[in-house]
């Protein structure tokens, strides 16, 4: 349940609720934010692709002699870019924004330590920019497709 309080002032409400009294409502939701885990294991991403719904949060575990940031281009056009300090155990992002987020972990990019979360349901509406955003990639670029590929055929077979 999600609660609500709501001060209450209106003329025609009883003594009680127009003396600014606080109400609590509570209704019952389907729908909950929730905790994802992404962990570093040697240069992998464990899973490599995350589905999420808006409002989730991943927190990035395993972190000794790592860190994760947002490829530049690879989010939605309003999402909140990120970059955690290496070996920051616990790094937590909270994902508001649907779309597809391609990430990386800078000290093994080239070693393949790419991931990729997709928020909401159906097929990301950023595809097209994360396509042209491949081609401005200088290090890592095959990995990057690779994993762009292997995010596309997973939100396909859903």
């Amino acid at each position: 349940m999600i609660a609500i309080a709501r001060t209450v002032q209106s003329v025609s409400a009883p003594l009680w609720l127009r003396a600014g009294a606080v109400c609590v409502f509570f209704y019952a939701s389907s729908t909950y934010a929730a905790e994802h885990e992404i962990r570093a294991r040697g240069n992998q991403w464990a899973p490599t692709i995350l589905f999420i719904e808006p409002g989730d949060s991943v927190i990035f575990v395993g972190m000794t002699g790592h860190e994760t940031e947002l490829i530049e281009g690879m989010g939605p056009e309003n999402a909140m870019l990120w970059g955690s300090e290496l070996g920051e155990e616990g790094f937590r992002v909270t994902f508001v924004e649907p779309g597809a987020y391609v990430y990386k972990c800078h000290v093994h990019l080239n070693a393949g330590m790419i991931g990729a979360i997709v928020v909401g349901s159906g097929e990301p509406r950023n595809m097209a920019e994360i396509d042209a955003a491949l081609e401005d990639i200088d290090q890592g670029r095959a990995a990057v497709r690779r994993i762009v590929a292997r995010m596309k055929r997973e939100i396909a077979s859903r």
